[in-house]
């Protein structure tokens, strides 16, 4: 018995696809773009992929960086474009200066000994010529980050502006606003606090660890070894002034310790002397540009040269009479005693230096503020 075996032909359709660029009929798969089909050619003319997200992404968006290939989005997450070459720089490199990125090389002149002498007083400042309320007798503007209920009407105090601040992590049924006074000394300053009181009051103001309460000081009048003297009090009573302070303002980014050290401050003589030690300790650049990072210390000289003033970053946000009025005063102590100091010799500024800190404070703060940084200090202790 033999046995046929039959075979059978099995017909098997042959894929043929048109490119969507130049119509070629292609046999086999394509590739593929949102949903059309391309050549190889096409493809690799007119697409390409991202190597920080992998995505692909059409030529139109191409963006090239250190020989790699960019989408819109990751190149503007990593880099910035020069103003001037159009070059691309990566933004731990780029120069920012008046909101307006450079790279180095074409970074412009910027002669901040001269924005400075250009510098005036606000006109909405308030010199006062009483002072029995509150001791003070440089023009203080102050910055009060805070949150009111979103359901009241919002006013601005009288002697105040209100600006908004994105930085403020802002809580349910909460809006957030920035307070900022008005310059001014003596019995208007008291007044311009009792002020923000009276809002808080009416507004059902409250502060959280997101807030900051920053104090600015008129520089305008004080010279560059003047300045240099004022940090140096600071710096000397900086661990007093951090142990007031809740943990999270003590570590926190924004309010950086001043690290130069003694000598570098007493070196400083001239303008130039005090931008190239401050900014090189903040390792910035010097210009003018409001977000520059050499703004996050402590002592905020870059405000000098963007405002005018000596900034104080390092108290937590507050909205409480006391506090704010007793940090007032604590700093005006430093100020004062800056000034003070740079009268006096160099072996009388060393001897003053080599004292301990904890055996300086009752001189320069006096009985009533001492018992108020204990209290401070004994809550954070």
């Amino acid at each position: 018995m033999y046995t046929q075996t039959q075979s059978t032909a099995v017909e098997v359709e042959v894929k043929k696809h048109k490119c969507n660029l130049c119509d070629e009929v292609i046999v086999g798969n394509l590739k593929e773009y949102e949903g059309d089909k391309f050549c190889e050619d096409c493809y690799i003319e007119n697409f390409f992929s991202c190597d920080a997200c992998h995505n692909v992404n059409d030529n139109d968006y191409l963006h090239y960086a250190d020989d790699n290939s960019y989408c819109e989005e990751c190149f503007c997450e990593h880099y910035s474009t020069c103003n001037d070459c159009g070059e691309a720089v990566h933004n731990d490199w780029v120069h920012w200066q008046d909101d307006t990125p450079y790279c180095e090389s074409c970074l412009p002149d910027n002669d901040l000994e001269e924005e400075f002498r250009c510098k005036n007083i606000p006109s909405s400042s308030m010199k006062s010529e009483h002072f029995d309320l509150l001791d003070v007798r440089t023009l203080v503007g102050i910055e009060i980050e805070c949150m009111y209920e979103s359901y009241r009407d919002v006013y601005t105090p009288s002697n105040w502006s209100r600006q908004s601040d994105g930085s403020i992590d802002r809580e349910d049924e909460y809006d957030s606003v920035e307070l900022v006074s008005y310059p001014a000394d003596g019995n208007y300053l008291w007044e311009t606090i009792n002020s923000a009181m009276r809002w808080r009051d009416r507004m059902g103001a409250v502060v959280n660890r997101s807030c900051g309460l920053h104090v600015h000081f008129n520089s305008l009048e004080f010279n560059a070894r003047q300045v240099a003297m004022i940090a140096l009090v600071y710096k000397k009573f900086e661990k007093m002034l951090k142990g007031m302070m809740p943990k999270s303002r003590q570590d926190s980014n924004w309010c950086r310790d001043m690290s130069l050290d003694y000598s570098e401050l007493l070196s400083i003589r001239e303008e130039q002397d005090l931008i190239d030690r401050y900014y090189e300790m903040m390792g910035s650049y010097p210009n003018t540009d409001k977000y520059n990072d050499a703004r996050y210390c402590g002592i905020n000289i870059h405000s000098r040269y963007f405002h005018g003033t000596i900034e104080f970053r390092l108290h937590s946000g507050t909205i409480n009479r006391e506090k704010i009025t007793n940090w007032i005063k604590i700093l005006n102590k430093i100020v004062v005693l800056g000034l003070e100091i740079n009268t006096w010799s160099k072996d009388e500024v060393r001897k003053w230096i080599d004292k301990p800190a904890n055996t300086l404070i009752d001189s320069v703060f006096g009985s009533e503020l001492c018992h108020y940084i204990t209290k401070r200090t004994r809550k954070f202790f």
